[in-house]
């Protein structure tokens, strides 16, 4: 289903993409997913600088979409984590499944 037809190599490195508002669900989590697949970056990086509030299952929906990215060659990071976001992130030990830049 996500997989790149190698005739179309990859156009640009980078693709940064951030959630709207100052809550991050799975609801936007899931649309972050859907714009990175559709993108052709070797890397997606979340920007979660305007994000106050996270869900758990916001971030799991992003270690999913990393999982999925690392099989076709590519790979994701998040950013700007910080409030209650980034206490969610380190309370639930993310960063060994979910790098940081």
């Amino acid at each position: 289903m996500f997989a790149r037809n190698p005739k179309y190599p990859l156009r640009h490195a980078q693709a940064r993409l951030s959630p709207r508002g100052s809550q991050f669900s799975h609801t936007e989590a899931y649309r972050l997913f859907l714009q990175a697949m559709n993108d052709s970056a070797r890397q997606i990086v979340i920007d979660l600088q305007q994000i106050e509030e996270a869900t758990t299952s916001a971030f799991a929906q992003l270690v999913v979409l990393r999982r999925i990215l690392l099989r076709h060659g590519r790979d994701l990071c998040v950013t700007g984590l910080r409030d209650r976001a980034e206490g969610l992130f380190e309370v639930n030990r993310l960063g060994g499944v979910l790098p940081r830049m």
